[in-house]
């Protein structure tokens, strides 16, 4: 491929992003980084990684992106910003993370990926395209941080300076080659250390990486059986998620709001009640969360969730 070409396909991708509605993209060179897998592996060692085992089973392939796509030379990632006011600030209903007022992301993302895979098979027909969204052995923010879209942060989110840490990331790993990306953003966190301090549980480490035995996202989320005593009152209204960290960054002061119209949040979701809560029955749950990412954690959890706010004993459940 000319450079040239190289160059016109860029733009004709990069635009298609932009059509998407990304606020950010980027490309990487498609290269093995055993280092990627390493980390990964001693953050396991240390038990940080909870209950999920997928990280294990797939530690091999999340140090060689090239191993996904045969011919893998280019690693396309893009950022769709979601953030969104609080509703129940200043109430007490149940807190729910912002990213899940909304339609799956999941599916949100890969329909746009997939529409962009397709013009570049048009473009070069001989490529080769598989696309991520927090599924597979894909080491999202790495790749994000090489494709130039921010720096991992100290609550190991990417934050961009103009938009803040509120976005999904979606990858593509394509045969097709672009011109890259290879200037890495600017760690700008400095000496700042709110979102250590705002942590509830105190599960961000030194080392930019989540302890997931300590995070209330992975504990109302992934955590099967009871929630740890230690942290009782300590989760505030938190039913699913958590935001904590990303409300106090100064990067997300100024955030700017979704803009995606498939992102816009549920108003049937972000107006329950307590008492809509309490009353609801594992069919309505099922129903009303069918599109959303409360359908994985499933009714069972929420329940076991809410007790723990409301410091339920199990034998009064």
């Amino acid at each position: 491929m000319t450079d040239a070409h190289k160059i016109a396909l860029t733009w004709k991708i990069r635009e298609s992003l932009r059509m998407e509605g990304f606020d950010l993209s980027g490309i990487a060179q498609a290269l093995p980084h055993h280092e990627d897998s390493q980390h990964i592996g001693e953050w396991i060692a240390a038990g940080k990684n909870g209950t999920m085992g997928f990280f294990d089973r797939s530690l091999e392939k999340r140090g060689d992106i090239t191993s996904l796509v045969e011919g893998a030379k280019s690693v396309i990632v893009a950022g769709l910003r979601y953030y969104s006011n609080d509703p129940s600030a200043g109430s007490d209903n149940y807190f729910i993370s912002r990213y899940a007022r909304v339609r799956d992301y999941h599916q949100v993302i890969e329909e746009k990926l997939n529409r962009v895979q397709k013009i570049i098979k048009k473009e070069v027909p001989d490529s080769v395209s598989r696309a991520f969204c927090d599924a597979g052995p894909v080491a999202e923010k790495v790749w994000a941080i090489r494709a130039g879209l921010g720096w991992r942060g100290r609550q190991s989110l990417v934050i961009n300076k103009d938009i803040g840490s509120f976005f999904f990331l979606g990858v593509i790993v394509t045969s097709a080659e672009f011109l890259y990306d290879n200037a890495s953003a600017r760690d700008r966190c400095g000496d700042c250390n709110l979102c250590v301090e705002a942590c509830p549980t105190g599960a961000i480490c030194s080392d930019r990486t989540i302890d997931a035995r300590r995070c209330i996202a992975y504990l109302t989320i992934e955590h099967d059986g009871d929630l740890p005593e230690e942290f009782r009152g300590k989760t505030e209204r938190i039913i699913f998620g958590c935001d904590r960290c990303q409300e106090v960054c100064p990067y997300n002061k100024k955030a700017l709001h979704y803009t995606d119209k498939e992102l816009v949040p549920d108003f049937q979701i972000t107006s329950l009640t307590k008492r809509e809560w309490l009353g609801m029955t594992p069919d309505e749950y099922k129903k009303l969360f069918k599109s959303s990412p409360l359908k994985r954690t499933g009714f069972n959890k929420i329940r076991r969730n809410i007790d723990f706010v409301d410091y339920r004993s199990p034998e009064k459940r």
